[in-house]
């Protein structure tokens, strides 16, 4: 089955869901990789949803799945019924004040930090591998979301040689690759916020602004 992206697509093993619109671009759906990235979908509204018009569905936090779960497409949504998802997650990420002629960091967020703050690297998710580790992530999606949501959205990092191109792109230390193509939403408690962290341990401004500009080619993002 050829996976397309704006399909929404039913996955068994996420009942609580409508399913996940897939929103990685179709060159990484078609190649013989094993994931890809979707906004997940709910019948009900609830934080950090957005309305798709006419069909009475909510996009969701963004979320790296296997191709494989991909079992039965539902519906190819519209360029107007996937518009309002494409644009939230444009806000989430930045990119209008990242990608500007004077790029700037999105907006900071006041108080108490407890959550995975925007521009930082940590390690996340539990550890896989052959010895088991912690993976490098790299937190794309402001603060003021992640505040709110108890969590952010995140790319993995890597220094693997074998990636490349502009949806990994290459910060400024010449070692450091940021895959851009597979951002997923991690919960607080699943990320090191209070943990020895990698290094770097965060990237500034200029290297976000070309992260932030593989995020809108590997999503196809306005």
């Amino acid at each position: 089955m050829a996976i397309r992206r704006g399909t929404l697509y039913r996955i068994p093993v996420l009942p609580k869901t409508r399913g996940l619109i897939v929103l990685t671009n179709d060159e990484w759906n078609e190649a013989p990789t094993l994931e890809l990235s979707g906004l997940l979908v709910f019948g009900e509204p609830g934080a950090g949803r957005t309305p798709l018009p006419d069909l009475t569905l909510y996009a969701g936090p963004l979320l790296r799945v296997p191709k494989a779960e991909l079992t039965e497409a539902v519906i190819e949504l519209t360029s107007e019924q996937l518009a309002p998802a494409e644009a939230a997650v444009a806000e989430i990420f930045g990119l209008n004040e990242l990608l500007s002629e004077a790029p700037r960091a999105p907006a900071a967020q006041p108080g108490a930090i407890n959550y995975p703050r925007w521009s930082n690297i940590y390690y996340a998710g539990g550890r896989v591998g052959t010895p088991p580790e912690r993976k490098r992530y790299l937190v794309v999606s402001h603060d003021p979301y992640n505040r709110a949501m108890g969590g952010a959205v995140c790319i993995r990092t890597t220094t693997s040689r074998r990636r490349g191109g502009p949806t990994i792109p290459t910060p400024r230390d010449g070692v450091t690759k940021a895959v851009c193509v597979l951002p997923t939403f991690f919960a607080s408690r699943s990320v090191g916020i209070r943990e020895s962290r990698p290094a770097p341990m965060q990237l500034f401004l200029p290297d976000m602004s070309t992260v932030a500009a593989g995020l809108r080619e590997a999503l196809v993002l306005p």
